[in-house]
């Protein structure tokens, strides 16, 4: 299931997905290439987290942000 996309580059964005793998339902963050057609082809490039990395996750994400606008 889809949950949002993020602009890269102009032919790459960042898909933000939940899916279920051998009964584990996960986040995936995964790079998607715009092909000639016109249609998003995932890519190795990402990552997947299980429901109980997702809070970590958040953490680091925020303490990241909070020091790149501390440094401005």
């Amino acid at each position: 299931m889809l949950i949002g996309k993020i602009d890269n580059k102009k032919h790459e964005k960042l898909l933000v997905t939940v899916r279920e793998l051998k009964g584990t339902k996960m986040i995936d963050f995964r790079m998607h290439h715009l092909n000639v057609d016109g249609r998003l082809i995932a890519t190795q490039a990402g990552v997947t987290l299980t429901v109980d990395q997702v809070g970590r996750a958040i953490e680091l994400l925020e303490e990241a942000k909070k020091r790149l606008t501390d440094q401005n």
